[in-house]
């Protein structure tokens, strides 16, 4: 049974990793005001679902680590993860990525920041590196929710998994 523990805790370290990565990239590219609330919390989420899935990592090893608390940080990293995920599904309102038009270059997400001036809305993604560089951030954009969702049920499966292998 560790071994599908193990298996478990390496998609949960890789998809977290991935997250953490993407949303920590989309928070160095908001260059007009503060970084959007969604992509700190989905850096919290991802740097939290790395944290609980060494944790869980090292309780392979250290059976006073397995059980309850691995449990406790499973199910907190899940509903960081998801709820993360969502945040970011409604963020994103529908966006498509493949045809970025003005609803995805001022989204908060995707945009970098915006700011007026003379009464004209300029970005900037869009107005620094143009439809590619709106590509590119809404399509960092929706693989991060789709990583946290992946990530959820990663942490999901570890949890299942490692209550079954303490129960036998």
């Amino acid at each position: 049974m560790h071994l599908f523990t193990g298996i478990a805790r390496a998609f949960q370290l890789i998809f977290t990793v991935v997250v953490l990565g993407l949303s920590v990239s989309l928070a160095r590219d908001q260059v007009v005001g503060k970084v959007p609330a969604q992509t700190g919390y989905a850096s919290f989420a991802g740097a939290l679902g790395v944290l609980v899935s060494l944790v869980g990592i090292v309780a392979l090893f250290v059976d006073s680590l397995s059980g309850i608390i691995t449990w406790a940080l499973d199910a907190f990293a899940s509903v960081a993860l998801l709820v993360g995920g969502i945040i970011y599904a409604v963020a994103l309102k529908g966006v498509n990525c493949s045809k970025p038009d003005e609803h995805a270059w001022d989204n908060v997400l995707i945009s970098g920041g915006c700011k007026k001036y003379k009464g004209d809305k300029y970005c900037y993604t869009y107005g620094m590196h143009g439809s590619s560089g709106v590509k590119s951030h809404c399509i960092s954009a929706e693989a991060d929710t789709a990583f946290m969702f992946l990530g959820f049920l990663a942490c999901l499966a570890a949890l299942v998994v490692g209550f079954l292998s303490r129960r036998s």
